[in-house]
């Protein structure tokens, strides 16, 4: 639009700052696309898992018809299939080829797994089990290895190819805290169980290796152009956990975390699906702007805003569901909600609650894509 000329990188500087904003079209967008594309644009789960350019392609296509956001996911769907750290079952092999990705939970570590971590380090167990889970498994951490070095020259690449398109990446590497991936590796039930009989097991687990997963993910930020490191705190929101065995288990080694990306020169992108309105308050003693919250349909939007105050960004949260089943007059109406409630103060990217479903009607997304013009 005539007399416009922010880019995407300075709209979502700008944001994450927290600084204020006087026209709508700063305020930047980011639909999470995963799987969508290949949806949209003809091409199956299973070419996009299996060749990154085909998610790339895909896309592309996507940006043409929709337009362009701000930011776009730093990993394409295979490397987000690998970088969870589940088994999984894949489109075109356990599944149909345009199926959807699905994660298997299932209790792959005990108590003794715990002693061994305390002794010997987690990266070497979790190298052994991320082996154990691939299919086929792998009969070495010379492959493992290689496997990760492919996810960083891919990731690589994909930063460069949204460059081109003035797109900004969400992150440079992303990571998973200690409480929340052995959360999802024990399984939640038998985690749950392990906090209340097994609680200095855990925590003594946690406090030993947090300093050496934040190095760790030191080393691979530094790999990347993108100074932003996102943080999947999968289990720490007060639907999984209360805000008790959050001040107790998760939010102290958080935390540390934070302080530590944060002093090298990053920002932390916390992905946090589920409730996290109990728990926001803890955050405010961080350094402003530290942290850029990124929430789905299930944290009040308006009410993290309010507690927040200004002092950290926040993004959200057109509900899959409103975009899947709703109208595009639906989908109009709540994000002008958003945008004129949180989005003028400053601070705020609109975005989907979490990622776009495959679901999702065209219609519907481009009203959303069309809110802010």
């Amino acid at each position: 639009m005539a007399g416009f000329t922010m880019t995407s990188a300075e709209k979502v500087q700008n944001c994450m700052d927290v600084k204020p904003i006087k026209d709508r079209r700063e305020i930047p967008i980011y639909p999470m696309y995963v799987s969508y594309p290949g949806k949209f644009a003809g091409i199956t789960q299973k070419e996009m898992m299996d060749n990154p350019k085909k998610w790339m392609e895909a896309l592309k296509i996507t940006y043409d018809h929709f337009g362009k956001p701000d930011l776009c996911m730093g990993l394409p769907l295979g490397e987000v299939i690998f970088a969870e750290g589940l088994e999984a079952r894949r489109p075109g092999y356990e599944l149909g080829d345009d199926e959807q990705f699905q994660f298997i939970e299932k209790s792959r570590m005990d108590h003794d797994d715990y002693r061994d971590i305390i002794a010997n380090g987690w990266a070497g167990w979790f190298n052994r089990y991320m082996c154990s889970i691939q299919k086929p498994p792998f009969k070495s951490n010379f492959r493992l290895t290689a496997r990760w070095v492919k996810l960083g020259m891919t990731a690589g690449k994909l930063v460069k190819f949204l460059k081109g398109m003035g797109v900004e990446a969400i992150s440079g590497t992303a990571m998973m805290p200690l409480f929340d991936q052995i959360s999802l590796i024990r399984s939640f039930m038998e985690f749950c169980v392990d906090i209340y009989t097994e609680p200095d097991l855990l925590k003594e687990l946690i406090k030993k290796e947090t300093p050496n997963v934040i190095k760790s993910t030191l080393k691979n930020a530094g790999r990347s152009s993108v100074k932003r490191i996102q943080v999947f705190a999968m289990r720490s929101d007060a639907n999984s956990i209360s805000p008790a065995i959050f001040d107790d288990f998760s939010f102290p080694y958080l935390k540390d975390m934070i302080m530590a990306f944060h002093a090298a020169g990053y920002r932390t992108v916390l992905h946090a699906d589920g409730n996290w309105i109990p728990m926001l308050d803890r955050f405010l003693e961080l350094p402003k702007g530290s942290i850029h919250f990124e929430f789905d349909g299930l944290t009040d939007l308006f009410k993290a805003s309010e507690i927040l105050e200004g002092r950290h960004s926040l993004r959200g949260d057109v509900p899959a569901t409103m975009l899947a089943f709703g109208t595009a007059d639906e989908v109009s109406e709540y994000c002008e909600k958003l945008i004129t409630g949180i989005g003028m103060k400053g601070g705020f990217i609109l975005g989907s609650g979490c990622e776009i479903p495959m679901n999702c009607k065209s219609e519907n997304l481009m009203a959303m894509m069309n809110s802010l013009k």
